[in-house]
């Protein structure tokens, strides 16, 4: 038994005006969408806080443990420090430094850079290829005090 090729679908539209020379036709929707249905949301939403600078929520401390607070210092003589961000990455754009980032994720690697000094825990294991000596901010933390260039 074969299959009996299938007609394109012409309920959706409707063409209207004349026939002639000119084109005087246009393309109207039989069914037209409501403008509730049809709006999109182009928002970016950010943390409603500053990750770098959060609330002040009562932390336990333990006897000889140095608070997580390390310095970043970059190659162009600026430092910032990390402390409550999630990953260096947003440490960093808290802080104005400005990193080319796309996927935020590790898959990407756009957000590579040079780890000079210091050593770093990721969080989640980056996908994307690192040679020596490189790292990834959108998806690590520092260990210790660390020494980058982007």
């Amino acid at each position: 038994m074969s299959a009996l090729p299938q007609e394109p679908r012409n309920d959706l539209f409707e063409l209207t005006g004349e026939a002639g020379t000119e084109p005087a036709f246009e393309l109207e929707p039989l069914h037209p969408a409501d403008d509730s249905d049809s709006a999109r949301q182009n928002e970016l939403f950010l943390p409603d806080t500053d990750p770098e600078h959060p609330e002040n929520t009562p932390q336990i401390e333990f006897d000889g443990m140095a608070p997580p607070v390390f310095t970043v210092a970059l190659h162009d003589g600026r430092e910032v420090r990390f402390q409550h961000a999630h990953s260096l990455l947003e440490s960093l754009e808290s802080q104005d430094v400005e990193v080319h980032f796309q996927c935020r994720e590790g898959y990407c690697g756009s957000c590579r850079a040079q780890l000079l000094e210091g050593d770093v825990h990721y969080t989640e294991e980056p996908m994307a290829w690192l040679n020596d000596g490189e790292i990834l901010p959108c998806c690590c933390i520092p260990k210790s005090h660390l020494k980058i260039k982007l």
